[in-house]
């Protein structure tokens, strides 16, 4: 395993006592006790997260960042709808961001939408970009069963409890509510297409053209490898490649780490400090 996978799947003290402590809970009580009470405390969690982050928006405000101010707000606003956490969604931010910024072309495109958190982080940046569009590849029925390839003595990564088929569900109903009634983003520049990757992404990649962002949160190491196999050569010089799971799920690391080896890309995978990576593709690229 490499340093920077070390690094990524290292936990604190309090969270490798917790997920002990989940661990013990989930197999000495009965899953009709355990799993509503999981529930609940994982909402709790969550929402203590979001609220300790506007923190960072009483010392934006107080240093006179304004980047970091409308960064804050924008993040906060979709929080409630992400799985990502805060440290992903400014990921996701900046990388937006940036390709606005300096003007590199392409459009937005995400695989792996769940509830449609950094979906609807992209779409609501892109609003002041009306040129750019915004693709969002799920099955909308939540995440497949894991491969062979995405087992590592018995488990699929870091997570605190397994993830079945169906796990990270967010319904194609749930997500359009999302982003064209809620946000009100417009239907024109945002496209959302329904089937898993290996049916979707190869009949797509050539309608969508150049990308300018490409956002992996796919888990698996199969699904990981359809989307870069049929979106990567899309992406454009000095784009952003976003892989969520690099960290956290085995699979994705293992196709990622054999991926970059194959197309010799010496690129720096630069953490987001939860467990993701991205890294901008190389002016060269070896095919």
């Amino acid at each position: 395993m490499s340093t920077l996978a070390n690094r990524l799947l290292r936990r604190s003290l309090f969270q490798r006592t917790t997920r002990r402590l989940i661990k013990f809970f989930d197999t000495v009580l009965p899953d009709w006790i355990f799993t509503p009470a999981y529930k609940a405390l994982f909402s709790f969690y969550s929402l203590a997260i979001n609220l300790l982050y506007l923190r960072f928006l009483v010392i934006s405000i107080v240093t006179g960042n304004k980047y970091k101010t409308k960064k804050i707000l924008t993040i906060f606003h979709v929080m409630p709808y992400s799985l990502v956490g805060w440290r992903g969604l400014e990921s996701t931010y900046d990388a937006v961001h940036s390709v606005l910024a300096q003007n590199i072309p392409g459009s937005l495109v995400e695989c792996g939408v769940a509830r449609g958190g950094s979906a609807a982080l992209m779409g609501v940046i892109m609003d002041d970009a009306p040129d750019r569009t915004l693709w969002l590849f799920d099955s909308y029925e939540g995440l497949p069963e894991p491969g062979v390839a995405d087992f590592c003595d018995g488990a699929t990564g870091s997570h605190i409890r397994p993830l079945p088929k169906g796990s990270c569900l967010g319904t194609y109903e749930a997500v359009e509510d999302l982003l064209f009634s809620k946000l009100r983003l417009s239907r024109d520049h945002v496209f959302m297409v329904k089937g898993w990757f290996q049916d979707s992404l190869p009949s797509y990649s050539g309608k969508i053209g150049d990308i300018s962002v490409l956002r992996i949160d796919a888990d698996w190491y199969d699904s990981v490898r359809c989307c870069f196999e049929a979106l990567y050569d899309h992406v454009v010089p000095r784009g952003f490649v976003i892989i969520d799971d690099y960290g956290t799920c085995f699979g994705a690391r293992k196709y990622v780490d054999e991926f970059l080896a194959s197309r010799k890309l010496a690129v720096s995978l630069v953490p987001d400090g939860r467990g993701g990576v991205y890294f901008q593709k190389p002016l060269t690229s070896r095919p």
